[in-house]
């Protein structure tokens, strides 16, 4: 099969979302400047360059002077390579003062902190919710506006959320690391293809205390132990109880109360 071309989706920075994070940011910094008399300070999220000067740069064969010498991306100014290296060196100089949490950005650190003092500054305009980002806001007027940026390279899907874009692309992902190489089932994690496994192999490790009895799973040990006790907790509302859930079931397709 032909595999489908499709556009990469757009580094966050450049697409839908950023425009929306910046709109929301301006709007809220206008309504919190009315409404309180004191500045509430809001970092702008800022982007580590500007794509399309810098792009321009390049065609012209101007001079690159804020290089990084990690990954060879250039910035517009020393600050912004200085606060890009800290990737690369994992430095967290934005320390919390209520938790041992430690950032690499102030704006980050801003954000961190609303989880202690519950400020949720932002709000959205159709139904109230508030959030305490500008970016969580941006992702939630995506409900409202049924926009869909996070789009599949591998077919015409599209989702609003990026983790509901990396959980759909997990079923393209058919030949992975994740293969039983006996029957050629395909599993969805390692952990999953492990227990598969135990059905080529015969080794089950989760062996009863009480009896002869072993099992591929601890939860089917769980249930089984249920035989050596007296313990019920499935229970009907006509009052008799259960030590599995399909026992109960049973009992309730076949009993008229």
């Amino acid at each position: 099969m032909v595999r489908k071309k499709s556009t990469p989706v757009r580094n966050l920075r450049n697409n839908t979302l950023q425009i929306l994070t910046e709109r929301v940011e301006s709007l809220e910094r206008e309504r919190i400047e009315r409404e309180n008399s004191s500045m509430i300070c809001l970092e702008v999220p800022n982007t580590d360059d500007d794509d399309g000067v810098l792009e321009e740069r390049r065609r012209r064969g101007g001079r690159r002077r804020h290089v990084c010498e990690v990954c060879d991306k250039d910035f517009r100014d020393a600050f912004d390579l200085a606060r890009h290296n800290r990737i690369h060196t994992g430095e967290k100089p934005f320390k919390c003062t209520v938790c041992d949490k430690a950032f690499n950005r102030q704006g980050h650190l801003t954000v961190h902190l609303r989880t202690h003092t519950g400020e949720k500054p932002f709000k959205c305009r159709v139904c109230d919710k508030a959030f305490a980002s500008a970016s969580d806001l941006a992702r939630h007027n995506l409900i409202h506006t049924g926009e869909k940026p996070f789009k599949c390279r591998e077919c015409d899907r599209a989702f609003s959320r990026q983790d509901g874009l990396t959980q759909h692309s997990r079923t393209h992902l058919l030949v992975t690391p994740y293969m039983c190489g006996t029957c050629n089932k395909a599993c969805s994690s390692a952990q999953n293809l492990t227990l598969h496994l135990r059905i080529h192999t015969g080794e089950k490790p989760f062996k009863c205390r009480e009896c002869d009895e072993a099992f591929t799973q601890q939860g089917t040990l769980t249930r089984h132990m249920g035989v050596h006790t007296d313990i019920r907790p499935y229970k009907c509302d006509c009052g008799k109880a259960f030590k599995q859930s399909r026992g109960l079931s049973y009992h309730k397709r076949t009993q008229k109360h």
